[in-house]
């Protein structure tokens, strides 16, 4: 059984140590400062250049949107692994449906199952805002360069539902789990899924384990 991890930047992960995680590991932008992971996937030109000017040579393959790939063909980057992101598994008319409206973590996903996995964990895809009212930007990093501060508002979330909710809906036969606090909730549009569950942090160890 192929296992890999899905990092988002949600903050719901903020008090889970990523470096102990087991199986193939894939990253969305700034995650890089805290572990290497196995894959990288910036789709934002700005994170792309702040790796490799930051890292120089990185030792794993960096995706980004096959439109910006040009950009980065000069001497300073070269040398990396840098490839664009996986198509989509369907195809749609309207703007939802467009790659270019696909986030990090959705096309994260995508190159997991490019890579075999048929057991993926989805860690901090929290969906909604922060704060009281989820009315501000969630995200470990805010407040960094490159990233959003604290009082920006949150960004709308029905994107990343229905986007994700397609990669469920194709692949029936994989195993995903959803990493959130008890507290989390689920979306009604996830609630029917068969082959989506949602587990804790305290539990996730063992169910990787588990998987083996």
């Amino acid at each position: 059984m192929a296992i890999a991890t899905v990092i988002g930047n949600g903050e719901s992960r903020k008090d889970f140590d990523i470096n102990t995680l087991l199986g193939l590991v894939i990253g969305c932008n700034a995650v890089y400062r805290d572990i290497t992971p196995d894959h990288l996937v910036c789709v934002d030109q700005k994170m792309v250049r702040e790796v490799f000017d930051t890292k120089g040579i990185v030792p794993y393959p960096i995706y980004t949107r096959d439109t910006w790939l040009p950009a980065f063909r000069n001497v300073t980057y070269q040398k990396n692994d840098l490839r664009a992101v996986p198509k989509l598994p369907y195809e749609g008319k309207d703007r939802i449906d467009q790659p270019f409206h696909w986030g990090a973590g959705q096309f994260a996903t995508l190159v997991a199952l490019q890579e075999g996995a048929t057991t993926i964990y989805l860690l901090g895809f929290d969906l909604y805002g922060s704060g009281k009212d989820q009315k501000l930007h969630n995200n470990v990093y805010k407040d960094t360069h490159n990233y959003w501060s604290t009082d920006r508002h949150a960004v709308p979330h029905h994107y990343w539902v229905y986007q994700m909710h397609k990669i469920f809906e194709l692949h029936p036969n994989v195993q995903f789990y959803q990493v959130q606090p008890d507290s989390w909730i689920l979306p009604p549009e996830w609630q029917n899924l068969a082959n989506l569950s949602v587990i804790n942090y305290q539990n996730l160890h063992t169910a990787i384990q588990k998987n083996q």
